[in-house]
Order: structure tokens, then sequence, then C-alpha cells
């Protein structure tokens, strides 16, 4: 057994320190800044939230926090906002609840959109985004304002997987380590210092405790660190199955009790750079990176939480047992799920609260810069999905290669390095869907920060593999800020339109199509496709370019009239025929819940000479069960397009074909 542990400081990676603003009453939305007085809206305690000076508000209600994620997430939030009733009535205390959002127009003349998230009588908290009068995001943070006030708990997660609550793979098992998000919950200023694993973890720690009671068992987690915002506790491996409360105490005033699920088997993969994932070698303990990448026949240690409780460990001190748990039931490599006998040991790894998982890489698997990685725990009602992370894999080890990368692995390393990247594409796309046919020519130019850039590049699956995007209306997440960069005039010629002039919709996004959607309908595609050339004149961020994309006749989804019910449980198989050589089928799909409050979507990529993908249901069961989509598209390979003052630009063409889908 000796062979698991070589490596010990892997399971110690991202303990990730999620922070709010310090307590204090008013916000300045232009900004960003919480500040004691000024800014666009005050906190008062108890009774209100009011506008400052000329700012006004206009409340949205809770009705309006379901469709909130979504709007956030594509951009229409700040249009949404423009069209507002505002008012200098301030929102009183009885309309100031979770998922409750306040509109505000703001001293500077912008648009704010205010979520809660949480509330007491003492604070608040609130995510917000920020817009100009174009619908620019220039703002965007979660803030808690008011105090002193009692602990208040916020969420709890496990520690490397970050699934939201109200996921339909969400869960916290025994023996976890979770953190415990919140405000108020620990000694203010204290810092986020590690405790000693080596040694018997604290009950206290930074004037803070925790107490869990489930089906009348109170348990006490020993702690890793706490701050204010945050605690990182492990569930001891004697809390029983069931729904139960949790709570934070700073200084013996304790929060009040947050409910938590409590289950068997939950495991998350513990990550870095954006979704990598946390694992080595088990006979060298070196770390698996794109220049150093997995291959077939390679036995991995992965590490993470949550395979389930282990009762000949204490949770508090170092383990002392290493027993092969039973927690995860099937384990894929993209959509290769593993013979029994090549998953090693699952179990504790040296330090408490944390799982490593000893596996074989099949001779099957795929390969590529971003083959996900997942698994499932338990069966039946109780199979769970864990979170994807993804792992290179070269036949040979090495540097990984793979043709749906947009940049190379070194370069992608630069890009992340960079404060900021700029970046822009070129396409040429048809959609169809119960609508009709919708022929479409595009062009989009942004910039991002590099850590931001470091995450998203990890959302393009390798051939044979999968991603998942889960959203909560109530819980958004870190999501990225998009600056939209001036392109000058873009046209684009090709069969039978001649040269075309794109609308510019708004500052970096350019667009044609057949309908008039976003002004005059102008562009069509012949059914035997052709080659398109974009020429860009250059504008005040981006330089003159030339670039060609070729719209091949495309593949043609064969058992789309069965594949409209899906059982999530058993996985969905598409099949295909057609399509040219050198491009790629996605898959994808979405579903939200019966309440709308969550949502979740995926993409699976293959080679369009396979005919058939099977999506695994490590996917399906992290979507939420409920009425959605599924799509089969064929895009070409994304080709490199050289465009002056931006690090990096590329083209592509693709066909999709969705249609509506029951997820049960």
């Amino acid at each position: 057994m000796n062979k698991l542990f070589r490596t010990l400081a892997i399971a110690a990676l991202a303990l990730a320190l999620p922070l709010a603003a310090l307590a204090q009453n008013n916000l300045n939305l232009d900004t960003g800044a919480v500040v004691s007085s000024g800014g666009d809206i005050t906190f008062n305690p108890g009774t209100n939230i009011a506008p400052v000076n000329n700012a006004m508000l206009a409340d949205l209600t809770t009705a309006f926090g379901n469709s909130f994620s979504e709007l956030a997430s594509t951009g229409d939030l700040g249009q949404v906002l423009a069209g507002q009733q505002y008012s200098t009535t301030p929102i009183p205390d009885s309309s100031l609840v979770p998922n409750e959002v306040i509109a505000v127009q703001t001293n500077g003349g912008n648009y704010a959109a205010l979520l809660v998230t949480a509330a007491s009588s003492g604070s608040i908290t609130l995510q917000f985004f920020t817009y100009n009068n174009s619908g620019k995001q220039l703002q965007t943070g979660i803030v808690t304002l008011g105090g002193p006030a009692a602990p208040q708990i916020t969420m709890v997660q496990n520690n490397y997987s970050y699934i939201l609550p109200g996921a339909p793979n969400y869960g916290i098992a025994p023996g976890t380590l979770v953190i415990i998000l919140g405000s108020a919950l620990a000694e203010p200023g204290s810092q986020a210092v590690l405790q000693d694993p080596a040694n018997a973890l604290p009950n206290t720690l930074n004037g803070a405790s925790v107490s869990l009671i489930v089906n009348g068992t109170t348990v006490h987690p020993v702690f890793y660190y706490a701050i204010p915002t945050v605690v990182a506790v492990v569930i001891p491996s004697t809390t029983p199955v069931g729904t139960g409360t949790i709570t934070v105490s700073y200084n013996n005033v304790p929060s009040a009790p947050f409910p938590i699920q409590i289950v068997a088997h939950a495991f998350g993969f513990d990550n870095y750079g954006g979704g990598l994932a946390a694992a080595t070698d088990n006979t060298t303990g070196k770390l698996i990176t794109t220049t150093n990448s997995a291959k077939p026949g390679e036995n991995i240690v992965f590490w993470g939480a949550g395979d389930g409780a282990d009762p000949n460990n204490t949770d508090i001190g170092p383990p002392t047992h290493y027993d092969n748990l039973s927690g995860i039931t099937a384990f894929y490599f993209g959509s290769v799920q593993v013979p029994a006998t090549e998953l090693l040991y699952q179990g504790r790894s040296p330090y408490q609260g944390v799982d490593q998982i000893n596996v074989t890489v099949p001779a099957n698997a795929p390969t590529g810069c971003a083959v996900s990685v997942s698994a499932v725990t338990g069966t039946g009602s109780s199979a769970l999905s864990s979170n994807f992370v993804t792992l290179p894999i070269a036949a040979g080890g090495g540097t990984c290669v793979d043709p749906l990368s947009i940049v190379s692995p070194i370069e992608e390393g630069t890009l992340s390095g960079k404060g900021t990247v700029r970046f822009g594409f070129v396409a040429v796309e048809q959609l169809t869907d119960s609508s009709g046919v919708t022929d479409a020519a595009a062009a989009v130019f942004d910039s991002i920060s590099g850590s931001s850039f470091g995450s998203e590049s990890n959302s393009q699956p390798s051939l044979g593999s999968c991603v998942v995007s889960q959203s909560s209306s109530t819980n958004l997440g870190n999501l990225p800020t998009f600056t939209y960069l001036e392109a000058g005039t873009i046209t684009v010629t090709g069969p039978p339109n001649g040269t075309v002039q794109l609308d510019e919709f708004q500052k970096g996004i350019y667009t044609a199509d057949n309908l008039g959607l976003l002004g005059i309908p102008n562009f069509t595609i012949p059914a035997s496709g052709g080659t398109y050339i974009f020429n860009g004149s250059g504008g005040a961020d981006v330089g003159a370019f030339t670039a060609s994309v070729a719209f091949l006749t495309p593949l043609v989804w064969t058992n789309a009239s069965s594949d409209g019910t899906v059982t999530r449980a058993s996985g969905v198989t598409t099949t295909w025929t057609g399509g040219a050589s050198g491009t790629y089928a996605r898959i994808s799909g979405s579903s939200a819940s019966s309440n709308s409050l969550f949502s979740a979507s995926f993409i699976c990529d293959a080679p369009v000479s396979a005919e058939t993908f099977t999506v695994p249901p490590a996917v399906l069961l992290s979507l939420p069960a409920g009425i959605g989509s599924l799509a089969v598209s064929n895009y070409t390979n994304p080709v490199s397009v050289t465009i002056p003052n931006l690090d990096f630009g590329f083209a592509e063409a693709y066909v999709s074909t969705s249609i509506d889908a029951t997820y049960n």
C-alpha cells in the first residue's frame, strides 16, 4: 500500500477561499466598492434599502429571481434593467428576502441588478451586476452590508467539487472536507492558516465552532481553517445519513440552523488551473499536466473528498486505516467506463477528510488536452454524479495534442499568466429547431482576464469527452467579465449573397442572418454550402484582417425522433450519418427544474467518423429532471486566424439541429 502515499502534498491543493467585502452599509455600484457613506444605495438594518443622492430603485421581486441567472449569463440583463421604472422609494426590510431582485439607476447613469442571497436583521448579502446604457457589463461582485451581526451561513459545499445546493447531484457525505460560506463566522481579520493534519485537528478555531444535528445525532466537525467568510471543516464519519441542520457559532453566539443533506457518498474531484484534475502518476508521484500527460495503461491517483464514511478513522487525527471504500460505482474517462478491476483503490488519503482514487487509464480512453474525468457514487435513486475535471492524455505521454484546442498548451499557459487576453473569432452557422432554420454569419471580439481565460479554456472538451455547466438563480458563482472590442466594419463574401456587411449588434459583436433577428435579413446559406471570406476594416481596438471559413455538407442526425425523452440514469445515444472529414460532432443539451431555480447544460464532442455517441449517466445525472433541449451539431475544427492587436483568433463553421427534450 505504500505506493498510495508517495505524494502527500497534492491532496492539499486548492483550498479555495471565497471572500466577501467587509461589513459596511453603503455600496457604490459604479465602482463595486463597499463604503461607509455615499455610493448608490444604503442598507438600514431592520428597516430598508434606500437610494443615495440621485440614485433610484425598482423592486423586481422574487419572481424575477427565477430568470436572474439566465439573463446574467447571456448578457441580456443590462437591457432588462434599462427598461424599468425607477423611483426614490426605499425597498422595505419585509421585501429583502433571498432571491429578491432590486434594480438600481446609479448616480453615474448606469444600471445595476442586486440579487439578495442572504438576509438577517443585521446584515444582507447581495450579488450585483452593473451595466452601462449600451448593456456592457462594468462591475460584478458579492458583498455583505451591515453589521455587526450574528454568524450567518449562506452555503455548504464539498471543498473540491463546489457543486451548488439545489443541484440534482448535491449532497454532503460523512468524512468529507467541506467549506461553510457566510459572514461573521470567525474572528474579524483572522487569516486562513491551515491547521497541521499530521496532528489532531481542533474543534474550535479563531473563536468559531460548528455543530451538526442529523436524525437526533449531534456531531462537532474539526477545523482546517476559519476566517469570517468561510470555515473549512471535516464532517465526522459518525454522522448519520439524512436531513439535518448545521450551525456555526462565533464566541458562543450561534448562527441560525442551516439545512444540510447528508448522503452516503458524494465524491468531488480536486482540481487546479480552471478544472485540470489534481492527479499524479502513482509510481513517480509526478503531477499530470499538459506537458506531462497521462497515457493509456498508466496508474493514476486522483484526489478529492466525499467517498463516504470510514468508521475505522476518527476524522480528527490523521487516518490510521486505509479501507477500500465502495462509494464510487462508475468511473469515466470521457465516455469510456473504467472496468471495476481497474478501479484499484478508493478511500482515505493521509489527510483527514481527503480521499484518493487509484485507477488505471483504459487502453481505449480518449486522448487530448481536456479529456473529461467523472464518477458516479451510489446506485439507483441514490446515484450522484461528481463534478467534471479534465486530464491531458497522450499515447506516449509528454505534451498533449488536441485538434479541438484553439491554442496550444504552451500558449495557453502563457496567456493564462497575462493580465488581459484579447481574442476574436468569425463563424458561419446554421441552426434548425422547432421554429425553423436560421442562417447566420458572426464575428466577436473581446478580452478577458488571463486567470479567467485559463478557466474558460477547459470548456472545450477533447473528442470523446464531455463538460457540464450548472447554474442556480441564487448562486451564480464567479462569472468571467468580458470587455468587447471595436473592430470597425466587418463584411462576409460568399454564395449566394455576394458581399454582406454585418450589423454591429453592440460593440465587438457583429451579425448577419436570414431572418432579420438583429437587423435587415441579408444572409443565407445554400444547401451546397461554400467558402466564406470575412474582411475586417480595423477599428479602435482590432486591426484589419481577412479570414476564410469553409461551410461543408453537414452530418444528419438519424435518431432525433426517438431522442426526445431522456432517462438520465441510463445515458442517451445519438446516431448520425455523413459529415466531412476534418470535422467533429457535438452533442449538447440542457434542462431546468420545474421551479426554474436550477438549470444545467452539457456538451460532448465526438469524432464525426464514429457516427454514434452515448452521453454517459455521469453527465445526465448532473442535469435536473425537467424540460429542456437536446442537439446534435457538426463543427469544423477551429482554424487559427492572425488578427492584429489580438492574442489569438480563429474561424469555424457549424450546423446544429435541436429538439425539445424531457429529462426524467
